[in-house]
């Protein structure tokens, strides 16, 4: 929902920069949005961060479940870059921390829409998270180990 969401800001804030920020998996279910983007000449910014995985899931299993992993890696992601470039959308890659900031500096200065691919590790996880069944007052606010269902 990323992409689409941040379409429709920029859209509706036009002289303001949107950025999305989706995790590869997430990105790739509304990827076909770039056509849309570039036929429209959207100047939204793509921020993807890359893991190879359904990240939310993968924690999941990865807290949850034993690290029992199925259905959650994404062996044949595609080149966010090349697809970027073949819409005409400026791509750009960030692999090491010390690439980061100058990836975000260029894509700020371009005025068109970028994609950014973020690579990250594989096991790099995302918080606060709410564990299911749980309210908001049992959120996981920073990484611990949590009991196994």
């Amino acid at each position: 929902f990323e992409v689409p969401a941040a379409m429709g800001a920029q859209v509706g804030r036009p002289r303001e920069t949107v950025w999305s920020i989706a995790g590869d998996g997430g990105f790739q279910m509304t990827m076909s949005e770039l056509a849309t983007i570039a036929e429209n000449k959207i100047p939204v910014k793509i921020a993807i961060i890359n893991n190879n995985s359904l990240g939310m899931v993968r924690q999941w299993q990865e807290l949850f479940y034993k690290k029992n992993y199925f259905a959650s890696v994404y062996s044949g992601n595609p080149d966010f870059v090349k697809l970027a470039e073949a819409f005409g959308i400026l791509g750009l890659r960030a692999q090491h921390k010390k690439e980061v900031e100058p990836v975000i500096v260029k894509a700020m200065e371009h005025q068109g829409p970028v994609v950014i691919d973020f690579r990250v590790e594989p096991e790099e996880n995302v918080y606060p998270m709410i564990p299911s069944g749980t309210s908001v007052a049992e959120m996981i606010e920073e990484p611990r180990r949590v009991a196994v269902r």
